[in-house]
């Protein structure tokens, strides 16, 4: 399997959010950033899963 490719939209959002939270630091805050990180990576798992056994076999 093929890894998958960031756009360039992606990579250049990435590199913005990344440097935004380099600059926090409020513990508080980026403990908030890390909870809705997990549960957005969760999420994203639960819908590739979705779409994996939605295809026809």
């Amino acid at each position: 399997m093929e890894p998958i490719a960031l756009t360039l939209g992606q990579q250049f959002d990435l590199e913005q959010r990344s440097r935004d939270i380099s600059t926090i630091t409020d513990v508080k805050k980026l403990q908030e950033i890390s909870k809705d990180l997990l549960l957005a990576w969760q999420k994203e798992i639960a819908r590739s899963r979705a779409a994996a056994c939605s295809q026809p076999k």
